[in-house]
C-alpha cells in the first residue's frame, strides 16, 4: 500500500511521525530503570539499550537479503511484524513494578 502524497502534504506528516517515533523512548528509561537492582541498574539499561541498537544494525542487511528474493515492501514487513509480534510477546513476560519496593 502506498499513499501518493505531494511534498507539502509529506512536510506536514513528518512533523507528527517524528514527534511520535522521538517519544517511543521517553518511557523506556523509566520502565528499564524499575527491571534492575540499584547494584547492576545502569549496567542493565545500557545493555538493553546497545543489545537492540546491536541487533537492529542487522536488520537493513537482511532485509536486504530478503528483498532479493521478494519485494522491498513484503521484506519490511516482514520486519515490521516480526517486530510487532515481539514487543507483544514480551509486554506479557515483563514484571510489573507498580507497587513493589525496588532493591
Amino acid at each position: 500500500m502506498q499513499l501518493n502524497l505531494t511534498n507539502t502534504q509529506m512536510l506536514f506528516l513528518g512533523f507528527p511521525l517524528g514527534f511520535a517515533a522521538s517519544g517511543i523512548y521517553s518511557g523506556m528509561g523509566a520502565f528499564l530503570t524499575e527491571l534492575y537492582p540499584s547494584a547492576v541498574r545502569a549496567n542493565g539499561q545500557a545493555f538493553s539499550y546497545n543489545f537492540g541498537r546491536a541487533v537492529g544494525a542487522l536488520f537493513p542487511g537482511l532485509v536486504g537479503f530478503i528483498s532479493a528474493k521478494y519485494s522491498l515492501g513484503t521484506a519490511i514487513a516482514i520486519f515490521a511484524g516480526g517486530a510487532y509480534c515481539l514487543v507483544l510477546v514480551v509486554t506479557f513476560f515483563l514484571p510489573e513494578t507498580k507497587g513493589k519496593q525496588l532493591h
